[in-house]
Order: C-alpha cells, then sequence, then structure tokens
C-alpha cells in the first residue's frame, strides 16, 4: 500500500516520517550446511522448574540435545539479568510462549548476523479458559497480537502437536511439530494376581473443571466397587470433588516434582485422563498417555485431538467420550486382568518405539541444522571460542552446569523482579513493590528490568522510563509506556515522540501505530490519525480459524496493558 507524500499530510506531517516509513526486507539466505557444530539457547517465562510442563518442553530436551556431539545448549528465563548478551551469541534461539515487544529488535539483529530465531507454542493462547492464571493476560488483543507477530517474524515456529499446527502454521512458513517425548523410564512392572486395583490421576489445579465433569460418576462407581481404590495426585479443590469417597478407598497425594508424580505413577493400575471438549484442551500434547504408558499403567483417556493419533482403542489404550463409556471401560478392564495386562504392555511397548526423548532428539537438531543451513551457517573453526563462551556463563551466579548443558536459575535479582510484580500486580502493594525493585536495582544498576518493570510503582513514573531508555535504547516496551504515561499526561507532542522512536527502532510493530493514531484521533487530527491506522492495519496477522466454539467467549476481559507485561 502506498501512502500520499508528507507534504501531503498536513503541517504535522514531517514528525511522522518515521511512523508511516516503508519497511525493508531481510538479507537472502546463504546455502545449506549440516556439519555445524551449534550453541542453542531456549528461554522462557519464570515458571515452576519442577513442573511438567517445563520439563518435557525445555529441560529434558536441552539435556538431550547437549549429549549430541559439537551440541551446547543453555537454558534460562526472561527475567535474567544477562539475557540479552547470551541470546545475541546464541547460533539457534528458541522462545518459548515469550510476549515481550523487546525481543522484536532482538531477532532483526540476529537475522542482519544470520542467526535463526525460533518460536515455540505449547498451548493454544487464543483459547486460555478462565479459571488458567493466564486467561486475563491473553483476553488482552495486544498481548495475543505480539504473540502473533513474534511467530510470524521468528524465522520457524515449533509446536507440540498437529491442532496447534493447524492453528498457528499459517503464522510462519516453517512449521514443525516435536512431540513431547519421554527421557525416564521406569523399570517393566510385573503384576501378580492383585485382590485390589488401584485407579487414579494426577495433574495441575488448571483441570479442576475436568475433573468435575467426571467426579459425580466415577465417585459412584468406586463406591459400588469393592476392589477399587482411587489415588489422585492433585490440588485440595479437586480432592473435594471426592469427598463423598470414605477414606479407606482414596488416597491424596500432595503435588510435587515431577520425580514425585512418577513415584505415584508407580501405585497405579489405571490411569484415567479426562477432558472437556474445549479448545484449549483440544490442542494439550498427548503426555498424561505417554507418563501412564511408560509407567505401566493402562491409560483411559478422553476421545479428543491429543490422544487421537497416539491411541489405538482396545489395544494400547482405550478411549472414551463421555462418562457413561469411561465407567464401561473401567467395568471391562476390572473384569479381565488379563486385559489389562496386554493393554498396559502395549502402551508401554508403543511409547519405547516411538516417543522415547533420545529417538527424536536427532530429528530436532536435524531441524536446526537446517535452519543455520538456510541462514550462513557459523565455521567449524568456531568451536574452541564457543566452548570457552560456554564455560564464562557456567562461572556466573545461578548456573547448574551437566556436560554442555547450562541452567541458569534466578538469583536474588530475579527473585526481587518476580516478588516487585507480584507484590504491584496481585497483592497491590505499592510500597513493597517499590522496595522489591529498588533492592533490584542496587544489585545490577545497569540493568534496565528494575526500571522498567517498576516504573508503575515508582515515585517518578517518568524518570524511572527514561532510565531504562539510558541502559537500553532500544526497549520498544519502555518507548511505548513512556508514550502512554506523556499522553496521560497531556503531553501529546512528547508522546507522539516516544511512539516514533518505537517505529524508528522496529517499524513492522502495530502497536505504537495505533498508540499514535489514537492520539491524533482524540485532538482532531483526522487525516494523519487515519493513515496511520492503514499503516497499522498492514501488520495485522489473521488469527486461528477455529472450528468449534470457545468457551471463553463472551466473557469479561481485565487484561493488563504494556505494562502488565512482565516478563512474558
Amino acid at each position: 500500500m502506498k501512502f500520499k507524500p508528507d507534504a501531503e499530510i498536513g503541517q504535522k506531517g514531517a514528525f511522522f516520517k518515521g511512523l508511516i516509513s516503508e519497511t525493508t526486507g531481510s538479507p537472502d539466505n546463504m546455502p545449506d550446511r549440516t556439519d555445524t557444530p551449534i550453541l542453542i539457547c531456549q528461554i522462557e517465562p519464570p515458571q515452576d522448574t519442577d513442573g511438567g510442563d517445563y520439563y518435557y518442553r525445555t529441560h529434558a530436551p536441552g539435556l538431550a540435545m547437549a549429549r549430541e556431539e559439537g551440541v551446547h545448549v543453555v537454558n534460562l528465563t526472561n527475567d535474567h539479568r544477562n539475557k540479552f548478551e547470551i541470546l545475541e551469541q546464541a547460533d539457534v534461539l528458541v522462545l518459548k510462549d515469550i510476549c515481550d515487544p523487546d525481543y522484536l529488535p532482538l531477532i532483526e539483529r540476529r537475522k542482519k548476523k544470520h542467526k535463526p530465531t525460533v518460536y515455540e507454542i505449547a498451548d493454544d493462547l487464543g483459547a486460555v479458559p478462565p479459571w488458567n492464571p493466564l486467561y486475563f493476560f491473553y483476553k488482552n488483543p495486544d498481548n495475543l497480537a505480539l504473540v502473533h507477530r513474534l511467530i510470524s517474524y521468528c524465522d520457524a515456529l515449533q509446536v507440540t502437536c498437529e491442532e496447534l499446527r493447524r492453528l498457528y502454521g499459517r503464522l510462519n512458513s516453517r512449521c514443525e511439530v516435536f512431540p513431547n517425548a519421554v527421557s525416564h523410564v521406569p523399570r517393566e512392572r510385573t503384576r501378580g494376581k492383585k485382590e485390589t486395583f488401584i485407579l487414579g490421576w494426577g495433574g495441575s489445579h488448571g483441570h479442576l473443571e475436568d475433573m468435575a465433569e467426571i467426579a459425580a460418576p466415577l465417585t459412584d462407581w468406586v463406591l459400588s466397587r469393592p476392589s477399587v481404590r482411587l489415588h489422585l495426585m492433585c490440588s485440595d479443590p479437586i480432592w473435594d470433588l471426592f469427598k463423598e469417597i470414605p477414606a479407606h478407598k482414596k488416597r491424596h497425594f500432595s503435588t510435587g516434582s515431577i520425580r514425585d508424580y512418577y513415584r505415584f505413577l508407580s501405585t497405579l493400575d489405571i490411569g484415567i485422563a479426562p477432558l472437556k471438549d474445549t479448545p484449549f484442551n483440544r490442542s494439550r500434547s498427548d503426555v498424561k498417555f505417554l507418563e501412564y504408558a511408560v509407567s505401566g499403567v493402562v491409560p483411559v483417556v478422553r476421545d479428543l485431538p491429543p490422544y487421537g493419533n497416539t491411541v489405538v482403542d482396545g489395544d494400547n489404550g482405550f478411549l472414551f467420550k463421555d462418562s457413561r463409556e469411561m465407567v464401561a471401560v473401567l467395568d471391562l478392564l476390572l473384569k479381565d486382568p488379563a486385559l489389562m495386562e496386554r493393554t498396559a504392555k502395549a502402551a508401554r511397548r508403543y511409547v519405547l518405539k516411538y516417543r522415547l526423548q533420545s529417538l527424536q532428539t536427532p530429528s530436532r537438531i536435524t531441524f536446526y541444522r537446517g535452519l543455520l543451513g538456510k541462514s550462513r551457517a557459523v565455521p567449524v573453526i568456531q568451536t574452541q571460542p564457543k566452548r570457552d563462551l560456554f564455560a564464562r556463563w557456567a562461572e556466573m551466579e545461578g548456573a547448574l552446569r551437566r556436560g554442555r548443558h547450562l541452567k541458569l536459575e534466578s538469583t536474588r535479582f530475579e527473585h526481587l523482579l518476580h516478588d516487585g510484580l507480584v507484590a504491584m500486580q496481585i497483592e497491590e502493594d505499592t510500597v513493597l513493590a517499590r522496595r522489591f525493585f529498588e533492592e533490584a536495582k542496587s544489585l545490577e544498576p545497569k540493568n534496565y528490568q528494575p526500571y522498567l518493570l517498576g516504573a508503575p510503582v515508582s515515585s517518578d513514573p517518568i524518570r524511572s522510563l527514561q532510565k531504562a531508555l539510558e541502559l537500553k535504547p532500544d526497549s520498544l516496551k519502555a518507548w511505548i509506556m513512556l508514550g502512554d504515561r506523556l499522553a496521560g499526561m497531556g503531553k501529546i507532542h512528547e508522546a507522539l515522540s516516544c511512539y516514533n522512536s518505537a517505529v524508528g527502532i522496529f517499524s513492522e510493530y502495530d502497536l505504537p501505530y495505533r498508540k499514535a493514531g489514537e492520539l491524533l484521533r482524540g485532538i482532531g487530527e483526522e487525516t494523519p490519525s487515519h493513515i496511520l491506522f492503514e499503516k497499522a492495519s498492514l501488520f495485522a496477522l489473521p488469527m486461528p480459524a477455529r472450528e468449534y466454539p470457545s468457551e471463553c467467549n463472551g466473557l469479561p476481559s481485565k487484561g493488563p496493558g504494556m505494562e502488565g507485561q512482565a516478563l512474558g
């Protein structure tokens, strides 16, 4: 689309030159190379590193890749004090669920250096259910649009299942499915003749509605079967769904680490996986089946897309469409222990043959090497400097090294950022939040994050954001937040200048165009406002096409704005 020359926009035209300039393309690809040593960095928002998502998507793949000759892997979180220094050096960078505009100029710089960046999405973020902590964040259309922009701008997209490829693959022409895989293989179980059968389930509080859907019929079934006991590893609210079952017929396991979870699975004979039929659940992975199967537990799972390509009904597991079918399958297994044994063995064989992490690692490394080959491979002579760089990072505080794998854990600085955000956004304690951010500044005076994230509770928010920009001049988030602050104070020209600076840093991000357009429209400048909205529309990306209704539709949105993007 062509815009009118500056002279036709009006008196303020020259001022908006940066806002309505055309964008430039990326450099040409280089010939393929497949023999390069690789330094891979995986970064994601701060999370519980004992949880299954971190284990299956980051930790286990990272360790497996680092066992390959010439491959070094670094795992870190988006609040790490040295993140940009490390990410600039990575040959391949994987952004998992990152929602931060400051990564756009980083990706741009990496493109110029012919270093590929891959976005990873493990959930349908556009269909997060209301009971999920991320619901209000992604109900904010600006946050969801930013994720789409990052996916589109990266060199490739990787997802956990075919359903996510169907939904998000249109945003990036290079989309690869890396299913969850198993690293921990317990000893094979031998079952003798049993008089008591243990049925169970374990999972996060996010499955409350899934378990509520089958709680009543499952309770009735357990109560009517003298030989059955129910084991649950779950939150208290999920446990309370089964309060009608007497204590001698059930056992509650507290949620814990992935190791605790596998110990819990060793107590089960049959494992269930109920899922409500929602868009979010349809894009989940089949990891529950894998965990049951490798542990010698008979999988009885909901007949939904996560399991459609994995479970052969009646062979390596059982599928059910509703609670009535679930109970019928449980009765079938209870009456036929030999069938239970055959199914458990078939499920385990499937995992050992197809879904071990060690079997999937070569294809992932090949994919990354291919991306390097399509840009510009790092010469083999850089192997020794790469080792030296890795060794230097391994000396940092919080670093845990295992061979060529490095996990950079949170230190006092990162914990202060997290605690400051919790105090500010959840507890709404301004004084406490300010104290956390001030201490973080004292620990890392040259780091921009405490000034950026702490600006909303600062005694001088403008100065705090200006300081953030002194330390990191290319922070899109800081420029936009500063523009918003100045606009709120009625300083129109200064606010527009901030949005203009953001566009000058990265011209393909629609938010500063829209904010500037809204500001101009508010003061009656219709012509430049219209041009800016048209410019923003050039960067609009298609929303995933869902063929089923979302249960989230019609619910209120109170998602955070730029200041609420925090460490995503």
